[in-house]
């Protein structure tokens, strides 16, 4: 008898408790610590990384690679064809796989982890819900206090509803006219930014079908009820974030960054060309900065970025930014300036692969980092020449239970497939970081997995940098 959908993420939960007690119990003390050492990566301005074998020709489905001599334990397969990777691995769980998110039976992807602000063993987590089953013209953003439990981020009470201001009416025309009549926020961002926490999230727009808005998180929820007059906000309502022309039918995926004196600036596109400008507190932008590093920025890209086919792939922006020093916090001499300080953020190859049997179609997204200068005119200064790898992330299988294969026949899951992990959100994981951060300091990577699941996984910095290319070597 089929388990109904309601009750599958409570028997996956207990699951999990049951799993990681027997894995305590079998633990020799703390598991073995990464043996990468972020310090190798900090020497500024090193000219490459680890080379790439993203040309490699071999049919065969590469594993993936480790950053330390840990053998591989074969709970994770590779992309086909599509090189080597740099694994990263959990700094708390037992066995080192990334954290499932656990929204107390309700189901929810593409989650977003801030700290909690007055609570040290807390976290606000903000995710999708998923609603693909239900008869709605409403999508929502669903938002808890969570903690870790036995290696699961878990909501300490049943979520609720990102109370985010209704929709506009909507411009949408021709074969985007529907989206007039589908509201409430989508796709959303939650962050630390430079003067406080924010959320991002598509709706319809003034000035295109859909565009992107933002808000000070602050204004929304009661777990910063004694920030909320304390301290001096912007964005204290829904603001739509404009852009300079040419517009787009649907603007998706901005992020915002700011220089080292609090300017904040919003990025709209990295890849084929790059668009970002001055962001004011009302939304309004300036001109388009991307010109005046166009050409570096474009050679750079050419030269590091991830080929991309003509057909079903596509490179995007992924996360919000967050600034990073490129040395240790530990180290007394280490001192942020515009010459060490840089703005870090994820782009994700999409590859849409086909399945040959049935000509149905699967996305995979790749995640990659890239850095951008802290100080006019932002030129882009490094790209990752591996895609991370997620410890934990597995085949495509049934038990996957993936939004696209839900309720079909095991055959119809295509062969050779791993399952689709989209980073959607960075955080420093200390409750004292907000915006910037140090090689040595704990990030918090958070996903979704297969428009079905969120995840997470806690790593050092220094341990994502490993592979950046540097485009002042060129």
């Amino acid at each position: 008898m089929a388990v109904p959908r309601r009750f599958r993420s409570v028997i996956v939960l207990l699951g999990v408790l049951a799993i990681t007690a027997v894995l305590a119990l079998f633990a020799l003390g703390q598991p073995p610590s990464l043996q990468q050492d972020s310090d190798k990566i900090i020497s500024h301005g090193s000219s490459s990384a680890t080379t790439t074998e993203k040309d490699s020709k071999s049919s065969s489905v590469p594993s993936p690679k480790t950053g330390n001599d840990l053998e591989d334990d074969n709970s994770a397969l590779s992309v086909p064809d599509r090189g080597d990777y740099r694994e990263i691995f959990s700094l708390t769980t037992v066995d080192r796989k990334f954290f499932p998110i656990y929204f107390s039976g309700d189901e929810a992807y593409n989650p977003n982890i801030i700290p909690h602000p007055t609570r040290y063993d807390m976290w606000i987590v903000v995710a999708q819900h998923e609603q693909s089953k239900e008869q709605i013209d409403i999508s929502g953003e669903l938002v808890c206090e969570a903690g870790f439990l036995n290696g699961v981020l878990v909501c300490a009470s049943a979520p609720t509803i990102l109370p985010i201001a209704p929709s506009i009416t909507g411009v949408c025309e021709g074969d985007l006219a529907y989206m007039n009549f589908r509201f409430g926020p989508g796709d959303a961002r939650m962050f630390n930014g430079s003067s406080g926490p924010l959320i991002l999230y598509g709706s319809q727009s003034q000035y295109a079908c859909l565009g992107i808005w933002v808000q000070d998180v602050r204004m929304l929820l009661d777990s910063f009820r004694l920030e909320r007059f304390a301290l001096s906000k912007l964005f204290t309502s829904a603001t739509e974030i404009r852009r300079p022309p040419p517009f787009k039918g649907i603007e998706k995926n901005f992020f915002i960054f700011w220089d080292l004196k609090g300017k904040a600036y919003a990025h709209y596109d990295v890849y084929p060309k790059r668009a970002f400008a001055e962001l004011d507190f009302n939304g309004a932008v300036g001109e388009d900065l991307a010109l005046k590093t166009a050409a570096d920025d474009e050679a750079c890209m050419a030269q590091y970025m991830p080929s991309v086919g003509p057909d079903h792939e596509s490179i995007h922006q992924a996360t919000n930014s967050l600034s990073i020093t490129m040395c240790r916090r530990a180290d007394p001499k280490c001192k942020p300036t515009d010459t060490n300080t840089f703005i870090i953020t994820f782009s994700s190859t999409k590859l849409i692969l086909q399945n040959k049997s049935y000509y149905t179609f699967h996305g995979i997204y790749e995640p990659y980092i890239i850095l951008l200068q802290s100080r006019p005119p932002f030129a882009i200064y490094g790209i990752s020449q591996r895609p991370l790898w997620i410890h934990g992330r597995n085949a495509l299988s049934p038990e996957t239970h993936s939004l696209q294969y839900e309720g079909r026949p095991a055959s119809d899951i295509p062969e050779g497939h791993t399952e689709m992990f989209y980073v959607t959100s960075i955080s420093w994981k200390g409750h004292d970081q907000k915006y910037h951060g140090y090689v040595d300091d704990v990030l918090l990577l958070a996903f979704g997995i297969e428009d079905a699941r969120s995840g997470g996984i806690d790593v050092k910095a220094g341990d994502l940098l490993q592979d950046i290319a540097f485009c002042s070597s060129l």
